[in-house]
């Protein structure tokens, strides 16, 4: 994702997005009930918003919002599987992760493409596949997966054969592939913290880009291909930087100095030139959206509010998000979908309550 997200930390601090995971049970959503829509215009809205919600206590659907009548229909309804979508759609098909099993002892996950009714589940099973990223003509898929390993990174080609990348006990995560799909960019644990690492997709020895004495993880390469952004916590809470691929011009990406604020869940936007992430301190979770050539900051959360999750639109133009009032906080609000507008905030179209929604992402 990703609301969300979910895995153990234990041999590497990355903040696994799109994670499915037992420790997360359905029981923890407010409601079972799907995200009402109430009548609004959403015409302006080009590609496919979904959700993965809670439908029971031991199952979890995605789900598409249809802009024409503001209905969320259910994807993949022929399969028996929690399905989690990662924001891809590779041939045609919703790229997701299936999981089954309702304990630790005998949950499993596997990618799988749903079309319509129908999934479709390839590549490796485990207790974690985890973290998929997909070149942008969805040839190339590197996933981190518990197969063989604690944690390592396999790829999945176009005919679905599977070929293993790394091995390592200390384990491999949060793979990040280049926008020409010849490297990949992953944090790993390998030399004693978490470190970030450049590997060549066609096999070969990786590259150490960040050494520090503290922790760098979740790497994202931007789509444009310039910027390497990560997570490091080198200055104390969570904060954002950005490099160069090569691992060079390393540089923090804010100005943030509290010391009680923590910054994460970096996106791209599509077209690399801003960076979305939360900051959080308290009840204070904000999203925020950074100007990479300028280096400013805009706010786009309301006081007295807070996003939790969110997604770009496939233009850049807008973000979805789940909104919390956090005034509300003694009744634990579920908070809402809304879609606000990327350059000032300002709210698009809301989609209503978010009792039950897991996380939410924006496809192509």
């Amino acid at each position: 994702m990703a609301l969300l997200l979910l895995l153990s930390l234990s041999a590497c601090k990355g903040s696994s997005k799109d994670k499915p995971s037992p420790a997360a049970s359905p029981s923890d959503a407010a409601s079972t009930d799907a995200p009402a829509v109430p009548t609004v215009d959403l015409s302006f809205v080009r590609g496919t918003i979904v959700i993965a919600a809670e439908h029971d206590h031991h199952h979890v659907e995605a789900r598409a919002l249809d802009p024409a009548t503001g209905a969320w229909t259910p994807l993949g309804a022929s399969s028996e599987l929690s399905l989690f979508p990662t924001g891809h759609v590779v041939r045609g098909g919703i790229l997701v992760i299936a999981t089954e099993g309702e304990t630790q002892a005998d949950h499993v996950e596997q990618l799988a493409l749903v079309r319509g009714d129908a999934v479709e589940p390839f590549g490796p099973k485990a207790g974690a596949v985890r973290n998929p990223t997909v070149s942008a003509d969805g040839a190339v898929i590197v996933v981190e997966t518990s197969e063989q390993n604690f944690r390592d990174l396999y790829k999945i080609d176009a005919a679905g054969a599977t070929s293993r990348l790394t091995s390592n006990r200390e384990g491999n995560f949060e793979p990040s592939l280049s926008p020409d799909a010849a490297h990949v960019v992953f944090s790993s644990s390998r030399d004693g913290d978490s470190e970030i690492y450049r590997a060549p997709i066609r096999g070969g020895a990786a590259t150490r880009l960040t050494a520090f004495h503290k922790d760098d993880w979740s790497p994202l390469w931007s789509p444009d291909g310039k910027h390497v952004a990560f997570l490091s916590d080198r200055e104390g809470p969570p904060r954002l930087f950005l490099m160069s691929p090569d691992g060079t011009a390393q540089r923090r990406a804010t100005e943030e100095t509290d010391v009680d604020v923590a910054e994460d869940l970096p996106r791209w936007s599509p077209d690399g030139a801003r960076l979305a992430f939360v900051r959080g301190g308290g009840l204070d979770q904000s999203l925020v959206v950074l100007d990479v050539a300028s280096g400013k900051t805009r706010r786009l959360t309301p006081e007295d509010h807070a996003d939790t999750e969110y997604a770009w639109s496939p233009d850049g133009a807008h973000l979805v998000a789940i909104r919390r009032d956090v005034r509300q906080v003694r009744a634990l609000p579920a908070g809402d979908l809304v879609i606000i507008s990327a350059s000032d905030g300002k709210l698009a179209a809301p989609l209503g309550p978010a009792a039950g929604v897991r996380f939410v992402r924006w496809l192509p």
